[in-house]
């Protein structure tokens, strides 16, 4: 069984909607939904925004299912360098964290060499380009001048704020983790009113929405860019699981737990 986590469901939406027969996953205490693609069997997790909310899940996900033979770590981060763009693929090769203003972040996990071939060749194999190298994660949405410098300090190419937590778990059980995810916003994209707008579950609260488009009704106009940027990382999502699960032998059957 492959775990796959992400934030809120707009991010696995497109490839929920490509899933046959999607069914709500068996445990009262996750969210989610349990389908079986390319012949294997995903449990597609939310953990909700943050990395506390991601410990608890990840937590309970991995003593509820220790039969997992991976799990992937989903969803959309912010690119810290030029190039990359709305919908880019990022396969991390290690993950950082920094969990406070001016602190240099410190490298959680390095990706297993093996794992990151085999993910790399399911992508590869159908035509699915993607860029390699860290993830940051912190604990708030960071202003473009803070993204900038991450970059120039820490050395990752893209920031979230949920990876390590997960991957802190799956390492204590010696679980392959990966990180697969797509670019939401590019460096110089200012995610305005973010944490205002939305609950740790990604929902939009209306009341604290509007109180906010209301005193900054520049916002509004950058409304239908974020939609269109959310729709290429939601697909670029997708069509990386699909590849994931569909490669001709399986790529998930070669991870063990080490």
């Amino acid at each position: 069984m492959i775990l796959v986590f992400y934030a809120f469901a707009r991010e696995v939406g497109t490839f929920k909607r490509r899933v046959v027969n999607p069914t709500p996953l068996a445990y009262k205490d996750l969210r989610g939904f349990h389908a079986v693609v390319g012949g294997k069997e995903l449990s597609v997790i939310g953990h909700g925004i943050g990395r506390c909310r991601a410990t608890e899940t990840a937590r309970r996900a991995f003593d509820l299912m220790p039969g997992a033979e991976l799990a992937i770590g989903t969803g959309v981060v912010g690119a810290l360098v030029s190039g990359l763009k709305p919908g880019d693929l990022i396969l991390a090769d290690r993950i950082l964290a920094r969990r406070a203003d001016g602190e240099i972040a410190e490298q959680v996990t390095a990706i297993d060499e093996a794992h990151l071939g085999a993910i790399g060749r399911s992508l590869s194999a159908v035509g699915i380009n993607y860029s390699t190298g860290a993830i940051l994660t912190t604990d708030r949405v960071l202003t473009v001048a803070e993204k900038r410098a991450a970059k120039d300090r820490d050395g990752a190419i893209a920031v979230d704020m949920e990876s390590s937590a997960i991957a802190v778990e799956a390492a204590a059980r010696r679980l392959p983790f990966i990180v697969l995810r797509a670019v939401l916003d590019e460096v110089d994209d200012e995610v305005a009113g973010a944490e205002a707008m939305a609950d740790d579950l990604g929902h939009v609260k209306p009341l604290a929405a509007t109180a906010y488009l209301m005193r900054n009704p520049g916002a509004v106009l950058k409304i239908p860019r974020m939609i269109r940027n959310l729709s290429l990382a939601t697909t670029a999502i997708a069509n990386a699981l699909e590849a994931i699960a569909h490669e001709g032998k399986s790529p998930a059957g070669n991870f063990r737990r080490r």
